[in-house]
């Protein structure tokens, strides 16, 4: 009976953490609506200010894990460059979209014109 009772409470708990769960995925494009290639992607909780990265692969297609019901902004960052004076290469954000995660969603990112 209590064997019943843990895996029950277990896969309650296992059910609930997955319907909470999304996936976020888009291409990346440049400002001119070419897709950009091995771009680096962040997700950043609107929230908790958390922020997560992926890879944009070779067809430009990237996918990010998230929690369903929270606000994000999907940020495509630009090459790193060294500042002078610093030895850590600074990325900066290009392109950036906003939306609430509610499933599996998917949201193209684009760098605007500089």
């Amino acid at each position: 009976m209590l064997r019943s009772i843990i895996a029950l409470l277990l896969l309650t708990s296992t059910s609930f953490a997955a319907a909470q769960s999304c996936s976020v995925s888009g291409t990346a494009y440049d400002a001119n609506g070419k897709p950009m290639r091995n771009a680096v992607v962040r997700l950043v909780n609107q929230q908790t200010h958390q922020a997560s990265f992926g890879y944009a692969d070779d067809s430009a297609a990237f996918q990010l894990p998230a929690e369903s019901g929270q606000s994000y902004r999907l940020d495509v960052l630009g090459p790193a460059y060294k500042v002078t004076g610093s030895l850590i290469p600074t990325r900066s954000v290009v392109g950036a979209s906003e939306f609430s995660c509610r499933g599996s969603e998917h949201h193209d990112v684009r760098a605007s014109e500089s």
